[in-house]
């Protein structure tokens, strides 16, 4: 369309300037658009970490569903294709059975499942002598 309109523009006006301007236009945008693209499927193919609100999501969505839980730790997350992977460490006490462990991490994974669409979660249930504050969402 901006190239029919630069050709009728000059065609109208007469100003040969204008269609070199409009193509050159149309020409930035398709790289731009291509340079997305590329992006977009080169940080999949990559297994690029997700954006800061996408990880700022994941924290919260654990922090909020982790009653009972001490802290998670080792929080990893990455874009596969249109999968998000999203990994970590729960440190429960070490007198906690594994029926409560398990209901503390299904509601960990429904919350985030409901936040990030299309993700798949990974939790390892560790015992409290295996916490790591200094990088860890306390709870």
């Amino acid at each position: 369309m901006g190239i029919l309109g630069g050709v009728g523009l000059v065609l109208l006006i007469g100003w040969q300037f204008l269609d070199a301007l409009l193509a050159a236009s149309v020409a930035v945008y398709i790289f731009w658009a291509g340079w997305r693209l590329i992006r977009y499927s080169v940080g999949g193919l990559m297994d690029e970490a997700v954006s800061p609100a996408t990880m700022e999501l994941t924290k919260t969505a654990i922090a909020t569903q982790s009653d009972g839980a001490i802290e998670a730790h080792d929080v990893r997350t990455r874009y596969a294709g249109r999968r998000t992977f999203i990994e970590f460490h729960l440190i429960v006490p070490g007198n906690m059975n594994v029926s409560q462990a398990h209901e503390i991490c299904n509601w960990i994974e429904l919350a985030l499942k409901r936040q990030i669409a299309g993700s798949t979660v990974h939790i390892h249930i560790e015992p409290e002598h295996k916490a790591k504050p200094d990088d860890a969402i306390v709870f």
